[in-house]
């Protein structure tokens, strides 16, 4: 065990790690209603996708409502900035461009803590500190909940240098403990009845679906690549190309983005109007229009931060800078068009995939109604295989580095 003690700290530093996250999942802010504020909560459906997709809290105003999805919403802005391949951006130091993800991440914070306050402002009781005319409720609220954000960037930035997983791993354990309400509650259309039965088919159809999300996660295509500076027999390598470039970040996103709509309908007061019935009414996962509007936005992701992840203008440059080309291809403009013809014929075979886990079940709930709280459920078990994947081979690396010797036996 001593041999692996790197490991056996690594892992007691991340399950602290998890313990503090999910203590300030606990704290409640103060200055709110709790009564009125569960209630809210717990009908907005936007919040509760929003929780349930990143490991929020999301049935009371607690210190960690927000969690860690402005960073992970900083995260992909970033990439996207990255992936224009500007070279203002690409110059950037490493610690310049975490200065600048954290403002953006703070940024984000309070704007979703804006956007939370707004819809919990019912539940806020009144704050006077200064002048019985201003009213400090809403701002301390966006205050405490930009303050938790930032402390989960923090212990999460803490885990990524002396834990495993890095600081996306924060959200597996508020996924894990939301499975339980997402198969039984799906999208809060039907409730599924736990038997023998039920529960069988759940275990076989989650052990598939994880086996066969593990396989398209590490599935990829070789891109042989010569290496003419490498004057050895390892001048010829490859360049991998993931079958699956956006990764979950599809489920991630795609709940949050179909019941937007509907929210904003609410929001501005038209749910009684025409098209706002038919918004409410018809883009729901219950009826065709809806289900054909969610498979679209699970394709759309599929290819937006498919591109975001790979950016093959970045690859094709990074290629030409270092000397090494695809062999019958000119660098640069030529060598960029086939990474993006591969990318392209690869997301459309994962896409595919992601249809199958998201967007079949809603299709078989037409005709058996406890079908489609799969759909939400497959969902989040695809985005643990995704984040523990990285996990476990980070885990079986450091376990394994320990093993190598440069002798058999020690020298006498």
């Amino acid at each position: 065990m001593k041999k692996h003690s790197d490991v056996v700290k690594r892992v007691l530093f991340t399950l602290m790690i998890a313990f503090v996250y999910a203590l300030g999942q606990q704290i409640v802010i103060p200055g709110f209603d709790l009564t009125i504020a569960k209630k809210l909560m717990s009908e907005n459906i936007l919040l509760r996708m929003f929780g349930l997709t990143t490991g929020g809290q999301v049935n009371l105003p607690t210190l960690m409502t927000l969690g860690l999805g402005p960073y992970m919403t900083a995260m992909i802005v970033w990439q996207a900035i990255v992936s224009l391949d500007i070279p203002t951006i690409n110059h950037l130091s490493v610690r310049q461009s975490g200065y600048f993800q954290r403002a953006l991440t703070m940024i984000l914070a309070i704007m979703q803590g804006i956007v939370m306050v707004y819809y919990l402002s019912p539940a806020i009781k009144p704050l006077y500190l200064i002048s019985d005319n201003i009213n400090l409720g809403a701002p301390a609220a966006v205050l405490y909940l930009v303050a938790g954000a930032m402390f989960a960037l923090q212990i999460g930035n803490e885990n990524a240098s002396h834990g495993f997983g890095g600081t996306i791993a924060l959200i597996i354990p508020g996924i894990m403990m939301g499975l339980p309400h997402s198969f039984m509650y799906g999208f809060g259309t039907t409730k599924i009845k736990l038997n023998t039965l039920s529960i069988s088919i759940a275990v076989v159809v989650t052990i598939i679906v994880f086996l066969a999300g593990l396989l398209s996660y590490r599935a990829e295509r070789r891109i042989p690549i010569q290496r003419p500076s490498l004057e050895s027999t390892f001048g010829d390598s490859y360049y991998p190309l993931p079958l699956l470039a956006a990764g979950a970040m599809p489920f991630m996103f795609s709940n949050m983005m179909f019941v937007l709509p509907a929210q904003v309908v609410n929001a501005l007061g038209y749910q009684y109007t025409v098209i706002g019935q038919y918004v409410i009414h018809q883009i729901n996962y219950n009826h065709w229009p809806g289900i054909i509007a969610y498979a679209v936005i699970v394709i759309f992701l599929g290819f937006a931060f498919g591109l975001i992840n790979l950016s093959p203008t970045k690859i094709a440059r990074q290629l030409k800078e270092s000397g090494d080309y695809v062999y019958g291809v000119a660098p640069g403009d030529e060598t960029e068009g086939l990474i993006m013809h591969h990318f392209f014929r690869l997301t459309l075979v994962g896409n595919f995939f992601l249809l199958l886990v998201g967007v079949l079940p809603l299709v078989l709930g037409m005709f058996i109604k406890s079908a489609s709280n799969y759909s939400l459920y497959l969902g989040s078990v695809f985005i643990i295989v995704a984040i523990t994947d990285t996990v476990t081979q980070q885990f079986a690396a450091l376990w394994n580095k320990e093993r190598y010797d440069l002798f058999d036996d020690p020298i006498e």
